[in-house]
C-alpha cells in the first residue's frame, strides 16, 4: 500500500527535494484548512458549533428587501397608472372621434389605425383640439390647469410645428416630381379667430385653423408635409388615494398631438404623446387633526435596510479576501512542494460566486434605498432608476437563497449540476443562437410584409421564441392568406423551425445538462479528499466542545441534517481535546 504522499506525487508530480521542512509540516494543516473552506454552510456550522450569524443576516435581508420592494411597488404602480390614465384622458379630451375600443391591445387587432384621410378631416381634428384645449379647466374632470403667471392671465396658445420638404415644383403630378429632399420645420402659435355674426352684430370666437393660417400668411401643402404637431402644456396634482405613507405629487404635462404623413400613403396617422416633469408641491396633509408620522417610519425602515445590506457586504467582502489569501497560500504550496502550477479553473474554485452575487445585490439595495428615501422626501423623482435598482436587488437576493438550499443533499446536487453545466450551456446557446438569428432575419424580410407578427425584427424574434415554447401556433400559421404567393414558403419555414428547435435543439439542451451529473474532480478536490476527518471531529476549540457536551447526543432526531452540532456523539467530541493548538490556527 502506498502512503498519501507517494500516491499524490504520482498524480501531480515529484516532490521538490529543495522544499523546506515547514512545507511538509504544514501539509496536513493546509489540507484541513482547505476542507473547511469548501464546506457547505451546514458543514461549517457542524464543524465549529457556532451560531450561523451570516445565515440569519442574509435571511433577514431577504425579508427586509422584499417588504421594501413591496412598499415601493405600490407607490410606483400608482404613479405609472396615473400617467397611463392621464394619457387616455387627454386622448378623450383632444382627439376627435376617439373611441375606447382603441385603448385595448387585442390580437389580432380589432380596429385599424386612428387616422384622417381628407383635408377637411385634418382641419376639423385640429379645430376640435384647439377648442377643447381652451375649455380644459371648465370641462375636464382631472385637476388640470394652464401654466400662466396669475389667474387673470390669458390662456397660453397652442404651438403648431410643421415639418415639410422644401418643394421646388408641385409634387407627383403626371407621374413626375421634382423637390428638395431637405426637411424644414416651422413653429408658430395658433389660436381662435374672431368672426363677425351678422345676426347678433357681435364678434365671437371661432376655431378655424384654415382661416387662421390664411390670416397669418401660413399654409399647409399636403403633398410635401411630413409631420404636423400641436404642442401645449398643462399642470396636474396626483393625490394617489392620499395615504399616510405618501403625499401628493405635482407634474407638468407636455402634450403633443402628432399628425404623421411620413409615408405619404393616403392616411395621416394621429397620435397623442405625453411626457411629464415633476414639480415641487407646497402644502400639508392632516390626519385627525395632526400630521402623519408614517413617512418618517418609512425612512427609518429604509435606513435599516441600508445598514443590514452594508453589514452583509462587509462580511462577504471579508470572506472573498480570505479566499484570495488562501488561494495564494495554496498556489505557493503546490509550487514549492510539488513543483506544480495550479490551472486557472483550480484557482477559480477559491472565488465564491455566491459572495460576489451577494455583494452586487447589497450595493444595489443600498443605492436603491437611497433613491427611495430621496423620492419619498421629494428630493428626487427618478422612479425609473429606483425601481430598476430595487427590483434587480430583490431578484439577486432571492437568487442567493439557492445557496442555502445546499443544506439539503438533493437540492445541492441540482445546484452543483447547474454550476458545472454552465460552460457547456453557454456553448450550446451560441450554436443555437446562430440558427435562431438566421430564422429571425429570414422571417422578418420574407414574411414581414404579409404577417403581422414579423413586421419588425424584435417582433419576429418574440414570435419565434413564443413558438419554441408552444404559444399561439395556429394563429401564427393562419395569419397569412393562402392567396399570397409566400403562403407555401411560410408553411415550410414554420414547420422547419418548429421541428428543428422543439424536437432537436431542446433535446440536445436537456442532454447537455444531464451529462453534467458525472463530474470530474479538480486538482484541489483530489488534494482535499485525502483528509478523511469528519466535520464533527475537527475545527472546534476546546471551549466549544465543552459547551456542546451538555447536550444529549446519544439519540439522533430529524434535526440532525440541519442541526448537526447536536448530533455528534460524545466520543467524537472527546477525541479532539488534544489538538488545541492546530484547531486554534484553523479558527
Amino acid at each position: 500500500m502506498m502512503d498519501d504522499d507517494t500516491q499524490f506525487s504520482q498524480s501531480y508530480g515529484t516532490i521538490n527535494s529543495s522544499a523546506s521542512d515547514d512545507c511538509f509540516e504544514d501539509e496536513d494543516l493546509l489540507r484541513r484548512r482547505l476542507k473547511y473552506f469548501f464546506f457547505s454552510p451546514c458543514q461549517k456550522w457542524q464543524a465549529k458549533g457556532k451560531f450561523p450569524w451570516k445565515l440569519i443576516l442574509q435571511l433577514t435581508k431577504v425579508v427586509l428587501v422584499t417588504i421594501q420592494l413591496a412598499i415601493f411597488g405600490l407607490s410606483r404602480s400608482s404613479h405609472v397608472e396615473f400617467m397611463e390614465k392621464s394619457s387616455l384622458s387627454f386622448k378623450h379630451l383632444y382627439l376627435k372621434d376617439w373611441s375606447s375600443d382603441l385603448e385595448t391591445m387585442p390580437y389580432p387587432p380589432s380596429s385599424g389605425a386612428f387616422a384622417v384621410y381628407t383635408h377637411q378631416e385634418f382641419f376639423s381634428s385640429v379645430n376640435y383640439a384647439m377648442e377643447r384645449y381652451d375649455e380644459t379647466e371648465n370641462i375636464a374632470v382631472g385637476t388640470y390647469q394652464f401654466i400662466r403667471q396669475n389667474k387673470l392671465s390669458k390662456v397660453p396658445c397652442i404651438v403648431m410645428c410643421n415639418t415639410h420638404y422644401r418643394l421646388s415644383k408641385n409634387w407627383a403630378h403626371n407621374q413626375s416630381y421634382e423637390f428638395d429632399a431637405a426637411q424644414e420645420t416651422t413653429c408658430f402659435p395658433v389660436s381662435f379667430v374672431l368672426e363677425y355674426n351678422n345676426k347678433t352684430g357681435h364678434h365671437k370666437k371661432a376655431y378655424n385653423i384654415s382661416h387662421y393660417l390664411e390670416l397669418h400668411n401660413h399654409s399647409i401643402n399636403f403633398d410635401g408635409i411630413v409631420k404636423s404637431v400641436l404642442k401645449f402644456n398643462l399642470t396636474a396634482i396626483h393625490l394617489k388615494f392620499v395615504s399616510r405613507l405618501s403625499s401628493p405629487d405635482c407634474y407638468t404635462f407636455f402634450i403633443q398631438i402628432e399628425y404623421d404623413n411620413s409615408q405619404h400613403d393616403g392616411q395621416i396617422l394621429v397620435n397623442l404623446k405625453v411626457s411629464e416633469v415633476p414639480l415641487a408641491c407646497f402644502g400639508e396633509i392632516y390626519y385627525d387633526g395632526g400630521r402623519s408620522s408614517e413617512a418618517i417610519l418609512s425612512t427609518i425602515f429604509d435606513i435599516v435596510v441600508i445598514i443590514v445590506s452594508m453589514l452583509s457586504l462587509i462580511l462577504c467582502v471579508r470572506s472573498l479576501i480570505k479566499g484570495h489569501m488562501l488561494k495564494m497560500r495554496v498556489v505557493k504550496f503546490f509550487k514549492v512542494r510539488y513543483n506544480k502550477k495550479l490551472t486557472y479553473s483550480d484557482r477559480l474554485e477559491f472565488l465564491n460566486l455566491w459572495y460576489v452575487l451577494i455583494v452586487i445585490n447589497d450595493f444595489l439595495a443600498m443605492v436603491g434605498s437611497g433613491y427611495k428615501i430621496a423620492i419619498e422626501n421629494k428630493l428626487s423623482y427618478n422612479y425609473e432608476v429606483c425601481s430598476l435598482l430595487l427590483g434587480t436587488s430583490s431578484l439577486l437576493v432571492w437568487f442567493g437563497v439557492l445557496r442555502y438550499l445546499g443544506f439539503f443533499y438533493k437540492y445541492n446536487v441540482l445546484i452543483l449540476t447547474m454550476k458545472k453545466s454552465a460552460p457547456n450551456i453557454f456553448r450550446f446557446l451560441v450554436c443555437a443562437g446562430v440558427f435562431y438569428f438566421g430564422f429571425t432575419i429570414c422571417g422578418w424580410v420574407v414574411l414581414g410584409p404579409y404577417h403581422i407578427k414579423f413586421r419588425q425584427l424584435h417582433a419576429a424574434s418574440a414570435c419565434l421564441f413564443s413558438l419554441v415554447n408552444g404559444d399561439d401556433m395556429y394563429v401564427t400559421f393562419a395569419a397569412i392568406s393562402p392567396d399570397s404567393y409566400v403562403w407555401w414558403y411560410s408553411m415550410i419555414y414554420l414547420y422547419t423551425f418548429i421541428s428543428l428547435f422543439i424536437y432537436v435543439i431542446l433535446s440536445v439542451f436537456i442532454s447537455v445538462i444531464m451529462d453534467t451529473y458525472e463530474t470530474i474532480k479538480t486538482t484541489i478536490e483530489e488534494f482535499i479528499d485525502q483528509c478523511n476527518d469528519e466535520a464533527c471531529t475537527l475545527f472546534r476549540s476546546v471551549s466549544t466542545e465543552r459547551r456542546l457536551r451538555k447536550y444529549d447526543c446519544g439519540s439522533r432526531s430529524c434535526l440532525c441534517d440541519c442541526l448537526p452540532a447536536f448530533c455528534c456523539n460524545k466520543d467524537q467530541l472527546n477525541e479532539r481535546n488534544d489538538s488545541d493548538e492546530d484547531t486554534n490556527l484553523i479558527s
